[in-house]
């Protein structure tokens, strides 16, 4: 079981009629926002209590509650299907995206891609179950903002295998590297794609990057040297959409 903490992922995840199981509410705490959530909780029949403070403070693991945490039922879709079951099943008609996040290790970083991925309609996110973040803390789930609860998030043993079953299944493997010859602008990245992100910091592991069908960069005007993981995520994410949507 899962948690959020903090009143902006609480009321997202309340509005958006993801599996809240139950509100804890800091005792003696009022505030306008948090009468909302109260409100939204009996609405949707959810139950919620009041507690010390000291038992938010254990169960978000260091995240900002406000005075709320709401325990989730699953922590997304991550334990309800194997990647083998999953990819079984996938829709190639419906031309679909997944993304791979390798070695991002970062929870912020983690569950902002996760959130990404949902917005660019991505059929599923894809992590190693080692040289990843916890998949289960609240920091990933407060910086996915609910996205979790409606992506299925896989964990794979071996990334490099995904890949290959990626590619038999008919999927195009774009890894995002600073040093690709090709601007991902000049690609061409339509039909069933995978987009593989590695870490800020050490980028795809090398058998990663050499699994990959192709490999472009974002071309950077400015001084940086790299962007944040997420917003190179969704950079390549909606530049798949915008040509899926122009062809």
């Amino acid at each position: 079981m899962g948690v959020l903490a903090g009143i902006h992922a609480v009321k997202h995840a309340l509005d958006a009629g993801d599996s809240v199981d139950e509100l804890l509410i800091e005792k003696g705490k009022r505030h306008p926002r948090i009468n909302e959530l109260i409100h939204l909780a009996k609405k949707n029949g959810i139950r919620f209590s009041f507690v010390p403070k000291q038992a938010l403070v254990r169960l978000a693991e260091g995240v900002p509650h406000q005075g709320v945490v709401a325990k989730m039922v699953a922590a997304g879709a991550m334990q309800s299907v194997s990647f083998e079951d999953w990819l079984k099943a996938l829709d190639m008609d419906s031309v679909p995206q997944v993304l791979l996040l390798d070695q991002v290790t970062d929870p912020h970083n983690l569950g902002a891609c996760v959130r990404t991925a949902e917005a660019a309609g991505c059929a599923g996110v894809i992590v190693p179950r080692d040289h990843a973040a916890d998949l289960h803390s609240p920091v990933v789930a407060k910086s996915a903002c609910g996205a979790m609860a409606r992506l299925p998030v896989l964990r794979v043993t071996n990334l490099k295998r995904c890949i290959e079953q990626l590619q038999q299944k008919g999927f195009w493997t774009v890894g995002l590297a600073g040093e690709a010859d090709t601007s991902i602008y000049d690609a061409k990245l339509t039909g069933a794609t995978a987009v593989v992100m590695g870490s800020e910091g050490a980028g795809m592991r090398r058998l990663v990057r050499e699994s990959c069908d192709q490999l472009v960069h974002i071309p950077m005007p400015g001084a940086v040297e790299s962007l944040n993981v997420s917003v190179a995520t969704g950079i390549a994410l909606f530049e798949i959409n915008r040509q899926n949507n122009a062809g």
